[in-house]
């Protein structure tokens, strides 16, 4: 059931009989000449009641009757907390209010309870995943770390290597030069000996 906010402002002005007003800001949007002008303001004053930021009280605002529930039930814990007085009928109104929205009220209890525990539950998980994007952050850098040391070293051993090939380049083409001069004296002292064994035959 969706009650208007000003059909809850009249109710609640019944329970609280005709408690006396303070002065308070002007309620843009309620005429002074509305049927239930003076409730809203007395609640509003008291601060049973609300007005936005602008002034306006918005009474064509639809109402759930949780909301209501939560509204009654702050009424009822200043009343046994003597906050507020009253007596009689009225304490019997309010009474009557609250037997009939308990199952609201306790709804409202319930949700309210789901709502703390669900946003504990995320902040835990919030700490969870912060810790584990820490504990990621950390073993990345660690690996990052091992990947430019081994590179590093790659890199190292790259530059060795080619001071070896070129070593080996560079003793091979001695190798070369050594066995052409050595094919080239071989084959001299054949000739040589050639010319001498025809010589001597």
């Amino acid at each position: 059931m969706k009650l208007g906010r000003i059909v809850m402002a009249a109710l609640f002005v019944l329970a609280l009989g005709g408690v006396s007003a303070r002065a308070a800001n002007e309620i843009k949007d309620v005429d002074p000449s509305n049927w239930a002008y003076k409730s809203i303001k007395m609640l509003v004053d008291k601060g049973y009641l609300a007005i936005y930021e602008d002034n306006t009280f918005r009474g064509d605002q639809a109402l759930s009757r949780t909301v209501f529930a939560a509204a009654l039930a702050k009424l009822i814990d200043q009343i046994q907390s003597g906050d507020l007085k009253m007596g009689g009928r009225d304490a019997d109104a309010v009474k009557k209010l609250g037997d009939e929205f308990k199952g609201e009220m306790a709804d409202y209890d319930s949700k309210m309870g789901a709502i703390d525990k669900r946003v504990s539950d995320i902040e835990s998980g919030k700490v969870v995943i912060q810790t584990d994007i820490s504990k990621v952050t950390v073993e990345f850098r660690d690996r990052l770390d091992k990947v430019d040391a081994t590179t590093a070293q790659l890199q190292q051993d790259l530059t060795s290597l080619k001071g070896d090939v070129q070593n080996l380049n560079s003793q091979l083409q001695k190798e070369q030069k050594d066995r052409k001069k050595a094919q080239s004296t071989m084959w001299i002292g054949v000739g040589l000996a050639a010319i001498l064994g025809v010589a001597i035959h």
